[in-house]
């Protein structure tokens, strides 16, 4: 005798089932990540080139769905459609975030961080009468690293493979093509990037002594690292502002340099125990749009230096 069973009875289990399964693979709309679906560069630093073939990153994967690109902050310069970064065109000395959105999707499938690299100053306020020197000295951050130095000496702008700041012979033809921020009263070190803002203002940075306050100066640096970039040309815009005190700083201004501080990365990431690579990386909560093009637009360049004569 055969037994039979009608599978009419069934299908309810097998309806929970798939949608089960489904939601264990990365179903688009409940919000979880496709772990087939990732977004990767063949780095985390990429670092600016004298070759114009060579500053051009693509993608090395990208999600399957039609889609495009978006970057925060503001800065990098990516081809929406394809991915490809122009890092020559690019803010350096900046960490940026990589969305990719499906088309006709409000939200973010996947991402990636990675950094251009450079030098980048803190966004800060320096009172020119605070001891120690420290207090009104500005160092560079190396590679969107707070805690990390260009990897330079005191001596190396005696040394032509060693970092250069305030580079004025920019075709490296052995002759000086601009005046540069130390003729212009910005006193840099020439191997560590330092800058003395005190003795800046000493010197004449704003053309007197007693300068009205919001008076401001913004300049353009070159220079010349010695890592990976091999001493490609470089550059930075530094903005110099100036206040008497503290309390003159107008509210305006104070909570731009706070929103700098705070500047949100949108979209968490876990990391999945015991898997490496690019694989190690899972977008958590997906992102809207909208969020990202406000922040997109919000400018992380150039550093702003406030300078005060009293706390």
């Amino acid at each position: 005798m055969k037994l039979f069973v009608s599978t009419s009875r069934w299908w309810p289990v097998l309806l929970v089932a798939l949608v089960a399964c489904q939601k264990q693979v990365g179903n688009p709309n409940n919000g979880t990540p496709n772990s087939a679906v990732q977004l990767s560069y063949s780095d985390s630093v990429f670092y600016l080139r004298s070759t114009a073939a060579a500053n051009l990153i693509n993608p090395t994967t990208r999600p399957t769905a039609p889609g495009y690109f978006m970057a925060i902050p503001k800065g990098l310069s990516i081809d929406s459609a394809t991915g490809r970064i122009n890092l020559a065109a690019s803010e350096t000395g900046i960490r940026y975030k990589v969305y990719y959105v499906p088309t006709g999707s409000n939200r973010a499938t996947d991402s990636v961080r990675l950094v251009v690299s450079g030098v980048d100053y803190e966004d800060r306020i320096y009172s020119i009468e605070a001891t120690p020197s420290v207090a009104d000295t500005a160092f560079p951050i190396y590679n969107a690293n707070p805690n990390l130095r260009p990897p330079c000496n005191e001596d190396d702008d005696d040394d032509d493979d060693g970092c250069m700041f305030d580079e004025t012979d920019l075709n490296a033809d052995g002759n000086d093509d601009i005046a540069g921020v130390i003729q212009d009263k910005l006193l840099v070190n020439k191997g560590l990037g330092t800058i003395d803002l005190e003795a800046s203002f000493n010197a004449g940075l704003f053309g007197s002594l007693s300068p009205a306050n919001g008076t401001e100066r913004t300049f353009t640096m070159y220079y010349r690292l010695n890592d990976a970039s091999l001493r490609a040309l470089n550059k930075i815009d530094i903005r110099v502002i100036f206040y008497e005190r503290r309390a003159d700083i107008p509210l305006s201004l104070l909570n731009e340099l706070n929103r700098r501080r705070t500047s949100r990365v949108l979209g968490r990431e876990i990391i999945t125990p015991g898997v490496t690579g690019t694989a190690q990386r899972r977008v958590e909560l997906r992102t809207l749009v909208d969020l990202i093009r406000t922040e997109r637009a919000r400018e992380k360049r150039p550093p702003m230096i406030i300078l005060t004569r009293n706390l």
